[in-house]
């Protein structure tokens, strides 16, 4: 099985948004994510999204992504 890293970032000097957190959700889901995936993120000093990663399992075989 091949891992399928889904994330998004915020432009340099900027944070995320919760807007863009939304579209990552839905982007990480239509990939295959069941939501039991564990979520990394980078997040400033202040406690503000930068960059947010989630790895989705995608059978190589069939193409389909599972947990």
């Amino acid at each position: 099985m091949a891992i399928k890293p889904v994330e998004h970032a915020a432009v340099k000097g900027q944070v995320l948004t919760l807007a863009e957190v939304a579209a990552w959700v839905q982007d990480a889901m239509r990939s295959g994510a069941t939501g039991k995936e564990v979520v990394a993120v980078k997040m400033t000093f202040g406690g503000k999204l930068q960059k947010i990663k989630v790895d989705v399992k995608a059978d190589a075989s069939t193409g389909t992504c599972t947990a």
